[in-house]
């Protein structure tokens, strides 16, 4: 057969018939709304992964690991001294090419006091100008109250999580108490009083919900070298380039003997090898519920053959060949599953771009009546629930949307339609003319 009378006769096959009732193409129409919306979840949960793992990603390298680190292994003997080679170290890394900013930071762990109660802390011994001129700060740190700088050298900035659960707010005191080993070995408690000059929030509680920013210097006088880390952070202009490993090479031949260089991968590797696999998981699962949805495209061919056995018949007895009806009837559930996918694809779009939305909406339904049964049951007190726990996800999904993989899908899904449309196709093209029409 010829590719025109190919297409004929799958015109013949999705054309209904005039006041003709077929209950196959009932089902051809019900599969390619299972193709519809099996698309649906899948495109979300793409677009909603990618966002997520983007904007966790992009929080942990530029707020908490930096696009690489310098540390310092030996503590030199002196601050002054300390603070003359740190800089030299820093000024050198940023005359490097592809390396932005560098900053010096000085962190360990504490416990943080206020009105309410105490709370572990993260205390980060940081330059002023990191709050300015650290892109990732600017990109992704909100200022909820106050300003994001130090006013004095006993100034601090916490974190929205910290200041709430220790009950802090602008203008109030946080002591911070740390360790200090005499010289008999013994550790004593070592308390300083800071301003609250800022309270900020990154959107991610899991990295910001033990900050507490203070002065550099502070953080040198305060932090003993047992109890803490000093690094510099580096900043470069792109976190994903290939250019990190010349960087790290480059920044080997002039760094004093007590350095050592770490990229983000190397400091992240776990967590960013665990959002990696936990997507693609996701997106396999996705993946066979389109499959479970295109086998119903071939439960509906089945039933077309079975319905137009009869013209099959006299078309083979008019000359037509097996190849041609097979690839008729193979066009067939390859168009179904592109009709699928046409009308998934743009409403799994629409979904993901109104995801936030969507979560709020979910999360007050179930609030409601959550409150309506705790209510009925005498409860005291009702606990909301949380959708997505802003303790483990971002308080706001970012949506970016995968183009080129939405491409892709669209492609696996017609391929997957044809592919389970090889069966009833061949089936057709196979069938006897002779013994369909003695049936007749």
């Amino acid at each position: 057969m010829k590719t025109a009378s190919v297409l004929m006769l799958f015109g013949r096959i999705v054309k209904p018939k005039e006041n003709a009732s077929s209950n196959a193409r009932k089902s051809l129409i019900g599969a390619i709304a299972c193709v519809a919306l099996s698309l649906i979840p899948l495109v979300v949960v793409l677009t909603v992964s990618d966002g997520m793992i983007e904007g966790i990603t992009g929080r942990l390298i530029g707020l908490s690991s930096y696009h690489m680190q310098v540390t310092q292994t030996v503590t030199i003997s002196g601050v002054d001294e300390n603070f003359r080679i740190l800089n030299e170290v820093a000024d050198g890394m940023c005359e490097i090419p592809g390396v932005t900013a560098a900053f010096i930071e000085r962190s360990g762990n504490v416990l943080a006091a206020g009105k309410k109660g105490r709370s572990g802390a993260a205390l980060r011994a940081v330059d002023e100008s990191f709050f300015t001129k650290n892109a990732a700060f600017s990109t992704y740190v909100e200022t909820v109250d106050g300003t994001a700088a130090f006013p004095t050298e006993d100034s601090a900035v916490v974190g929205k999580k910290i200041a709430e659960t220790i009950g802090l707010n602008v203008g109030d005191t946080i002591r911070i108490i740390s360790g200090k080993t005499g010289a008999n070995g013994k550790v004593t408690p070592k308390v300083k009083s800071f301003k609250v000059s800022g309270i900020v929030s990154s959107g991610y509680q899991e990295i910001d919900a033990l900050w507490v920013f203070i002065p550099l210097e502070s953080g040198f006088s305060f932090l003993s070298s047992a109890a803490s880390q000093i690094f510099i952070g580096i900043e470069t202009e792109d976190a994903f380039s290939d250019q990190l490993s010349k960087i790290v090479s480059d920044a080997y031949k002039f760094l004093p003997s007590e350095f050592d260089i770490y990229t983000w991968k190397e400091l992240n590797a776990t967590q960013y090898d665990n959002y990696a696999s936990t997507r693609i998981l996701l997106v396999f699962i996705m993946v066979l519920i389109v499959l479970v949805a295109s086998v119903n495209i071939s439960s509906a061919l089945v039933m077309l053959v079975l319905e137009r056995r009869k013209e099959t018949a006299i078309l083979k007895s008019l000359g037509a060949s097996p190849s041609g009806i097979a690839a008729a009837y193979l066009l067939t559930g390859a168009a179904a599953g592109g009709v699928g996918t046409l009308f998934g694809i743009p409403l799994g779009v629409m979904c993901a771009l109104k995801i936030n939305e969507i979560m709020k909406f979910c999360e007050n339904i179930v609030n409601v009546i959550g409150r309506f049964v705790y209510i009925i049951s005498e409860g005291t007190e009702y606990i909301p629930v949380h959708l997505l726990d802003p303790a483990y996800y971002l308080e706001e999904i970012p949506v970016n949307v995968p183009f080129a993989e939405l491409f892709l899908i669209a492609a696996l899904a017609v391929a997957l339609s044809a592919l389970v449309s090889i069966v009833p196709a061949v089936h057709a093209g196979r069938e006897k003319p002779l013994s369909i029409l003695r049936k007749v």
